[in-house]
């Protein structure tokens, strides 16, 4: 075994192609569960259309047909103006092509997030590969593929869904352009090493959380393995070496050389070159792409930090009040909460909309494993910087989510780092058998194998039952995610045409005027010629009216009706009414629509004045 062999935490060599063979057939079966679990009843689980999602569907949809956002702005690049709050922008683009191809739907606005989960695993195979080994990258993309936060993560249309191959992406591509991340001897290539800084840049547009985990993961990285970076920085150096022995004094390097051995003239003395203008220009190239994508950016945030931080700002954990001291207290206190049991494997996020109760951020059996790769890889730190990059991205997975409130930590933001937890628990699991066998405690290490399936299984099957099955008829989620107001639109599609308004509750929604553009996939042209009317209403914004649609408690709906009678007079209107079962019906209903709860969620009046 080599010295980077033995040095990286549990780096192996495939020894044949029948391995290799082997190897990949194992990635397409993971990549296969991972769809399986991803793709498959997107519209239904989780049910209906939560008001994030369908921001940034409608916003997707207003450029692909208009170039402009749903405010008029022409192809945004910082932000997008949406709910009240200026959101990131490349999710919205991410969406573009499948819109193109498939229309505005939920399929369409769910798709790209199941897409990117999938290419995240595979991801987490490349990356573990070559960081630790291919077994461990195989481990690793299992253990993800499976994963229940992951797998709720990236089957909804949130821009955080794809949060996690966000922050992977621009590791691999470091990778990839030979940068001293591995135990390899660095080879870096200035053509990669440009796309690479441009594909970091670009990354940082996503989900906040990211934008603010990937600087730092990646500052980490580089300050951990800096003895590396700076040889490659160091100007070209040669010494003489040796000449090997053989026939004629032999002017060839040794095999064991990573670099090519120069034969000099008289005398057969080699010299290696030890550093080279390669990796000045890699690494050049690097920082300018990164500075060319990122930079933008960073000035934006420190010269207008009040509009592209503007939800950021409202949701600080400190108060204005609170001293640094305090402040750097209360960050330094949520950074601990991700590692305390509640969150980590009991609980996870106790919000029900997005996450099924009852399963923590990671499976509690994945905590023994996390904790024997962090064994592992302590010993090594000094000799690998494999291992110390593993150990940054354990220390730094919480970063995303340590400066904004939430009432426990907030599984969106906390899954950016995600990966890093799942690659230290292959690398305990890949390890624990043979520090058994060395012990000669092999049934020891059986039984432990044993308990270890058995528990994925167990937690697996929960998962999957719970949340295909019960969870899609959990009031709380089917109501917090519009269920019933996307059946009222399914209901109100064919009648659409011959109605001359539709006044709609806001009474127990969440921005209901986005559910109607995407279930009824509404023209971005219309919106932008019709009348429309919104204000703001604390942090949020209220649309009261587009088009035909009114979204108006009952105290407004006098006025509308009386609008509507006068313009133009001496002609009926029809007008549909969606209401709470609560709330005064101006006739008899049309329709009820039913929740999971057996109570009348919604009640639909069509009338004519």
């Amino acid at each position: 075994m080599s010295a980077v062999e033995a040095t990286a935490p549990g780096r192996e060599v495939v020894p044949s192609a029948a391995a290799r063979y082997a190897t990949r057939a194992a990635v397409l079966v993971i990549l296969l569960v991972a769809g399986l679990l991803r793709v498959p009843g997107l519209p239904y689980a989780p049910p209906g259309l939560n008001q994030d999602e369908a921001a940034n569907a409608w916003n997707a949809y207003c450029l692909l047909k208009t170039g402009c956002d749903q405010f008029g702005v022409r192809w945004p690049i910082f932000y997008m103006r949406a709910l009240g709050e200026n959101r990131s922008t490349l999710f919205a683009y991410v969406l573009l092509p499948f819109q193109a191809v498939g229309g505005l739907n939920i399929w369409t606005t769910r798709l790209p997030a199941a897409i990117g989960g999938i290419l995240t695993v595979l991801l987490t195979y490349w990356v573990g590969a070559r960081l630790c080994g291919p077994l461990i990258g195989l481990l690793a993309a299992a253990l993800l593929a499976i994963n229940p936060t992951h797998i709720q993560l990236t089957r909804w249309g949130h821009e955080a869904s794809v949060g996690p191959l966000l922050t992977l992406l621009p590791i691999a591509a470091l990778l990839w352009a030979g940068f001293p991340f591995t135990d390899d001897p660095p080879r870096p290539r200035p053509g990669r090493a440009l796309l690479a800084g441009l594909l970091a840049g670009v990354c940082c547009y996503g989900y906040p959380a990211a934008r603010l985990y990937l600087p730092l993961f990646l500052t980490g990285c580089v300050l951990v393995t800096a003895a590396a970076w700076w040889q490659l920085l160091r100007p070209p150096t040669t010494i003489p070496l040796p000449p090997r022995e053989g026939a004629g004094g032999g002017s060839k390097g040794r095999a064991s050389d990573p670099l090519p051995a120069l034969p000099l003239r008289g005398g057969g003395v080699l010299i290696r070159t030890l550093r080279t203008q390669r990796g000045l220009v890699s690494i050049a190239g690097l920082v300018v792409a990164v500075a060319a994508t990122f930079g933008p950016l960073a000035y934006l945030h420190i010269t207008q930090p009040e509009q592209i931080g503007r939800r950021g700002r409202n949701t600080w954990i400190w108060s204005a009040s609170d001293p640094a001291v305090t402040r750097v207290g209360k960050v330094l206190g949520r950074y601990a909460e991700h590692f305390a049991r509640n969150f980590l494997w009991r609980f996870g996020d106790t919000y029900e909309i997005p996450w099924t109760q009852g399963f923590g951020f990671v499976p509690v059996y994945l905590v023994p494993c996390v904790a024997i790769g962090l064994v592992v890889c302590v010993p090594r730190l000094r000799q690998s910087r494999a291992a110390r990059v593993l150990l940054v991205a354990l220390l730094l997975y919480p970063a995303g989510d340590c400066l904004n409130w939430h009432y426990t930590p907030n599984s969106l933001r906390s899954a950016v780092g995600l990966w890093g937890l799942i690659l230290l628990a292959a690398l305990g699991i890949r390890h624990t058998p043979g520090f058994l066998a060395r012990r000669r405690l092999v049934a020891t290490a059986l039984v432990l194998g044993v308990t270890l399936g058995c528990a994925i299984v167990a937690d697996e099957v929960r998962f999957v039952y719970d949340y295909f099955v019960r969870r899609p008829w959990r009031a709380q989620v089917y109501y917090g995610n519009h269920a019933d107001l996307l059946v009222a639109c399914d209901w109100l599609r064919p009648r659409l045409d011959d109605v001359d308004a539709v006044i709609c509750t806001p009474i127990d929604f969440n921005q209901p005027y986005l559910i109607p553009l995407v279930a009824l996939s509404y023209d971005p042209r219309r919106w932008f010629a019709e009348p429309r009317e919104w204000r703001p209403d604390g942090e949020w914004d209220r649309w009261t009216r587009y088009g035909k649609f009114y979204f108006a408690y009952e105290a407004e709906r006098a006025a509308i009706l009386d609008k509507l009678k006068a313009d133009p007079p001496r002609r009926p209107k029809r007008v549909i009414f969606i209401l709470r079962e609560n709330e005064p019906a101006p006739g008899e209903p049309a329709q009820r629509i039913i929740g999971p709860d057996g109570k009348t969620a919604l009640v639909i009046c069509d009338i004519r004045l």
